[in-house]
């Protein structure tokens, strides 16, 4: 995500509600307000349940071998009980999920016979097509695995193909966890019906958490099935579409159990500047999609920064109407703040702290990787080795690799921490 951030609580952007039919990609050029910060809706590491754990306490995995059909079958028939028998401490959310995965496996369509029948839109058919390149560069250039993935189409009806719920504590910053069978902890849930999202959100508001709903545009089974293209976001500029395909492979070649921010950290770098080098390599001019990286990254960094803010204030041993009170007082600064920034998309009408869920479990590390691939001669397949080398290391000191390697690429939090008032010079918001 991607992808954007992830979107708003209880109110979803009115553009997810009034995108173009389906079956017409052109129209879907225009990017949607999706996220959390109005921006491109995000892509998903894993299943909207928070698959990507696999419940293989915390070790670096690689994505399963090609299923046989067997075993397709098996995983279908588990998902079927899961719907039966709504396990998993879940009486509707767990066959919701599954339901909803059996749904897009029914709806798949060969990419090659859609190029084929006279009745595929010519758009479609040509940006079908155009994927075959981007997924033979992926393989050869960026070693990333491909197999039998995007080899299907399948068209939704819904601008967003799951939506995800963040939450945190009114006075905290860190994210609420959700545990699953079998998969284990994922810092969201998500939901293949925007209303579920919605009401699930506003549960966790009247249990007094802070809630943000955000529109998904793909996520990977993390080849547990063939992934499909999906109309969601075919219609996305080619550089788009691209980068989006590389960041979801790039979790099959490496992928740590339970490390959100491991996992999205690397295959957000991977996606870019892959993207990047793909764009060169076809001849074209790649510095527009160097800028909108950029801005995204300042615009990444401008919420870390806000985070440690909030962080420090609810550190402060203060009752709770005072925390409420300076709470507001600090997110209004941060608007003020964010609405002297050029060219940057708004922020919602609500902020919490959910906001700073998504953006910090898929941007905390990206400096770390670019460090990386730089130490690494800018070669992927020295990169990838020593990308795993530290995902083989222990948690705690895996986190301090990174930290070092992060220190290269230091941030300017107090460029992001004060703001110009009617031309009257820097305002500090403490």
């Amino acid at each position: 995500q991607p992808p954007g951030h992830p979107g708003r609580v209880a109110a979803t952007p009115r553009a997810l509600r009034s995108g173009p039919p389906p079956g017409d990609p052109d129209a879907r050029r225009k990017p949607r307000s999706g996220g959390i910060d109005g921006s491109r809706p995000r892509r998903a590491t894993s299943p909207p349940s928070g698959a990507e754990t696999h419940g293989n306490g915390g070790k670096p995995t690689r994505s399963p071998p090609p299923m046989s059909h067997a075993k397709r079958l098996g995983v279908l028939g588990l998902l079927g009980a899961l719907i039966v028998s709504g396990c998993g401490g879940s009486l509707s959310y767990y066959p919701h999920l599954a339901l909803g995965q059996l749904r897009l496996v029914a709806a798949k369509r060969s990419v090659a016979e859609l190029r084929e029948d006279p009745r595929t839109p010519a758009a479609l058919a040509g940006r079908l097509a155009r994927v075959d390149g981007y997924l033979r560069f992926a393989e050869a250039h960026l070693l990333l695995p491909v197999g039998d993935r995007y080899g299907s189409y399948v068209e939704l009806s819904r601008p967003a193909v799951v939506w995800n719920v963040f939450a945190a504590p009114e006075f905290s910053v860190a994210p609420v966890r959700w545990r699953h069978p079998l998969i284990g902890a994922a810092v969201y849930r998500g939901f293949f019906n925007l209303e579920r999202a919605e009401r699930a959100a506003r549960t966790l508001a009247m249990r007094g958490l802070d809630a943000q709903v955000g529109a998904v545009a793909a996520y990977s089974t993390l080849g547990w099935f063939d992934d499909p293209l999906l109309s969601t976001f075919i219609g996305w500029p080619d550089e788009r579409v691209a980068e989006l395909l590389f960041h979801e492979l790039a979790h099959g070649a490496l992928f740590i159990a339970g490390d959100t921010a491991f996992n999205e950290a690397f295959a957000t770098f991977v996606g870019q500047r892959g993207v990047i080098e793909w764009l060169e390599a076809e001849g074209r001019d790649a510095a527009p999609a160097q800028a909108a990286f950029r801005a995204e990254a300042d615009r990444a960094a401008f919420l870390l920064a806000w985070r440690e803010r909030f962080a420090a204030l609810y550190a402060r041993p203060l009752a709770a109407d005072q925390h409420r009170l300076l709470k507001a007082h600090l997110f209004a600064a941060m608007r003020e703040c964010h609405a002297e920034r050029q060219g940057t998309a708004p922020l919602p009408p609500r902020l919490n702290n959910a906001i700073f869920v998504p953006v910090a479990a898929y941007r905390r590390w990206t400096g770390a990787f670019a460090a990386l691939f730089a130490a690494a001669g800018r070669q992927w397949p020295a990169f990838h080795a020593r990308a795993r080398a530290i995902a083989a290391l222990p948690q705690p000191e895996r986190e301090r690799r990174l930290l070092a390697l992060a220190a290269r690429h230091p941030a300017t939090p107090a460029a992001h921490l004060t703001c110009r008032r009617h031309g009257d010079g820097p305002v500090a918001v403490d």
